[in-house]
């Protein structure tokens, strides 16, 4: 018994182990205790033995995994063998109870089928995890078995599955306490983004999971997200921060020696010196990347890494060694049915048998590419093969087809400048070939253009790896001396036409100042028009107003002072009733004092609203019980309908406010025996809150002036019962300021129907 307790210790080491596997060994503990104390001796050693299996299986299988998860970043082909081999050698009925760990492994087995390319596989094996673990009861499991399904569908260009599963797992960890996983949902939102082409949002998605990263002081994680960062800079054509973020990652990488992580860097420094036409050192990065990425054996990052030591090669008139790569990644990408890589590589194959002069072979496959990459909605590829296709058709002399196809591509949306540049300088060549010099003469000012607003963006950035070329300069002198003899012609011309043109300019000049000041006056005596007007009808209000409110005063006054008079000389029989009388007529005062000033508040937008997520339903019960006992006491119904758990942003106190003057209303002015209805329901974007009654009910013009200041309607509802004629100005001002709407309508009960709109989703 002895040796039993003593490896209890067993069962707290490993936080993995759950809940119910701790709950079952320590049964078959108990169990062992109790037949060895009633002298069972075989019974116990049976318990014993089971409990110990028990915790002996668990924490091998704990043990485990650290060696597995270190394999997967190194030898993921040898994870999945290990990890499969495990998973077959637990016992799937006593696993299954444990989560932690089942879950767990099967993570590493579908991580490491994605990095060997079994996309099929993986996303098998993720659906049964998706489907095993709902998100109500396991919100956590569902979510990263979301990311990993996100991730195998990114794998192949599948991106809008990809973004459902994102943003769905986002939804489940929202309110939960999982950085590392949170941050890495941010960064698959921001990879998608960029695949999509949306360098904006995949920025602010990717900066938002480096910062999570940094919170938590998660190396590995920041290294790979200032590598994301890097690759969408570098897209958008900031390679100075491209390479800030790029040689942040790797020395990150080194230090954790994470041979994955810096290949992705060689990968990416290598893309930008390619971009800076640094070939050499390009070169060298990306034949770096290609030994490691071979190492780990992802067929997509091999692909990736040949793709580029293709368009280095071809860059350096190397055709044969670039058609050779080209071939290589394109058989990779082909095995695993990746329709976005297998366009990126095609668009490669089409520019190197462009450059072989080979134009049928670069038509077909650059028109397969632009396929593939339109129904991956792959942008930049797309972009890409399209240039290639224009070039294609520059080389053909279909000089017709290359300038529409240079019209499309320019109208495209989110163009970048180096494609404009490359654009404009085809469509001048190809003017200058149609003799069509004026148009040529535009296309080289736009490409000037664009190659100076190049120029001053990577000088503003501070860097000096991007230089004009001998080509644009001879271009641009040229095109300089073009405009020179042009403008020697028209010198002699200028010159004749100098006087008479100094003259109409004056007179344009001294006719354009009478115009303003003519403008000018008009503008003045419309605006003191205005005002004026403005003035008066505020004039008229406030007298209108000041009338209104001293005939509500005198009403209560006039009472007040004959009751005050009654008990000066005796004349009043019942003086508490006398008292009573004076009371309500003062409190109908300080309410009509009341709501003048709230109204006043209102209008001088005094009065701030206090914001809050809170329960409509829990405030549409609060007042139900506030007014329950008033109904019952009238002999009303009092009926509520309202949906569960409604929860918006609102001044609570305001709007109890509302619903509070709505069913006063209604219970002054229902004819006794009536009926009210509360009810509550959600629309699209929007919740509807109604109070209904049964008769007396209003006309069609009392309808549309209920909201009017001290309106009275005629007589079926506007008995005076000691309201103040502004509480349903109140609360159109309250409903007004929440952004919605309420308004009045005829009810089927017979009476009348208010009906207050709430927006879901208020803006501040």
């Amino acid at each position: 018994m002895v040796y039993l307790y003593s490896h209890s210790y067993l069962l707290h080491d490993y936080y993995l182990v759950s809940n119910w596997v701790l709950l079952f060994v320590a049964i078959e503990y108990l169990y062992a205790v109790y037949y060895y104390q009633m002298r069972h001796y075989l019974l116990c050693q049976i318990a014993f033995g089971i409990g110990l299996l028990s915790v002996s299986s668990f924490t091998w299988a704990i043990q485990s995994l650290p060696e597995v998860k270190a394999l997967l970043a190194l030898q993921p082909k040898l994870a999945l063998e290990q990890v499969t081999s495990k998973l077959d050698e637990l016992d799937n009925d006593t696993l299954s109870v444990n989560h932690e760990v089942w879950f767990a492994y099967k993570e590493v087995e579908i991580t490491a089928q994605i990095k060997l390319g079994l996309i099929e596989e993986a996303i098998t094996s993720a659906l049964v995890l998706y489907a095993t673990y709902d998100p109500d009861n396991f919100p956590i499991y569902r979510a990263k078995t979301g990311l990993l399904l996100a991730v195998a569908n990114q794998s192949t260009s599948k991106s809008q599955q990809s973004l459902t599963y994102l943003k769905e797992a986002m939804t489940l960890v929202a309110d939960k306490d999982e950085p590392e996983l949170l941050a890495d949902l941010y960064a698959n939102l921001g990879r998608t983004y960029r695949y999509r082409a949306d360098y904006q949002q995949a920025l602010i998605y990717t900066i938002r999971a480096l910062e999570i990263a940094s919170e938590i002081k998660n190396t590995s994680k920041q290294a790979n997200f200032h590598n994301q960062i890097g690759v969408i800079y570098d897209y958008i054509g900031n390679f100075e921060s491209a390479l800030q973020h790029h040689e942040r990652s790797l020395r990150l990488q080194q230090q954790l020696g994470d041979q994955q992580g810096m290949s992705n860097s060689l990968y990416n420094i290598g893309e930008i010196y390619r971009d800076l036409n640094q070939l050499t050192l390009a070169l060298s990065h990306f034949r770096q990347a290609l030994v490691v990425d071979k190492l780990l054996g992802n067929p997509i990052h091999i692909a990736n890494s040949h793709g580029k030591l293709a368009q280095v090669n071809m860059s350096l008139n190397k055709l044969a060694v670039a058609k050779s790569h080209v071939e290589q990644g394109l058989a990779l990408v082909r095995a695993i049915n990746a329709p976005s890589d297998i366009s990126w590589q095609l668009s490669i194959l089409a520019s190197i048998y462009l450059a072989m002069d080979e134009l049928g072979q670069a038509k077909s496959s650059a028109n397969e590419a632009l396929e593939l990459a339109i129904s991956a909605s792959a942008k930049r590829t797309e972009r890409s093969v399209r240039l290639t296709l224009i070039e294609i058709a520059f080389a053909q002399q279909a000089n017709s087809d290359a300038l529409q196809q240079i019209e499309v591509m320019l109208s495209l949306p989110g163009i970048g400048r180096t494609y404009q540049s490359r654009l404009y300088q085809l469509q001048a060549a190809l003017h200058e070939r149609n003799k069509t010099f004026e148009a040529a003469i535009e296309s080289h000012k736009a490409y000037q253009a664009v190659q100076q607003q190049l120029f001053e963006h990577l000088n503003k950035q501070q860097t000096e790896r991007l230089k004009k070329s001998v080509e644009v300069v001879r271009q641009d002198q040229e095109l300089s001396l073009l405009q020179k003899e042009k403008a020697l012609q028209k010198a002699s011309l200028a010159n004749l036409e100098l006087q008479r043109g100094i003259v109409i300019l004056l007179l344009l000049l001294l006719f354009g100042v009478l115009c303003l000041i003519f403008t000018r006056q008009k503008q003045k005596q419309r605006l003191f028009d205005v005002k004026a007007k403005l003035l008066a009808d505020n004039l008229e209000q406030k007298n209108r107003l000041l009338a209104d409110v001293s005939h509500e005063l005198r009403t209560p006054l006039t009472a007040l002072k004959l009751s005050v008079e009654a008990l000066q000389f005796n004349l009043e029989p019942n003086i508490e009733r006398a008292y009573t009388k004076v009371h309500s007529k003062i409190s109908q005062l300080d309410n009509l004092i009341a709501d003048i000033y709230r109204s006043a508040q209102y209008d001088n937008n005094v009065l701030r609203l206090d914001k809050e997520a809170f329960s409509v339903n829990a405030l549409i019960e609060d007042v139900e019980q506030d007014f329950i006992p008033r109904y019952a006491q009238n002999k009303h119904r009092l009926t509520v309908n309202s949906q569960d758990n409604v929860t918006i942003e609102l001044d609570s106190e305001r709007i109890k406010q509302v619903l509070i003057n709505l069913l006063n209303n209604s219970l002054a002015y229902t004819n006794e025996g009536g009926e009210t209805r509360l009810s509550m329901y959600e629309t699209q974007g929007e919740i509807e809150i109604t109070v209904e009654d049964s008769a007396p009910g209003l006309t069609d013009e009392d309808l549309t002036r209920v909201f009017e200041r001290l309106y009275r309607c005629e007589e079926s509802r506007s008995r005076d019962l000691g309201g103040s004629g502004l509480g349903l100005s109140i609360c159109q001002q309250i409903i007004l300021a929440h952004e919605g709407r309420i308004y009045a309508d005829h009810s089927l009960l017979g009476g009348v129907k208010f009906v207050v709109s709430l927006p879901t989703k208020s803006s501040h």
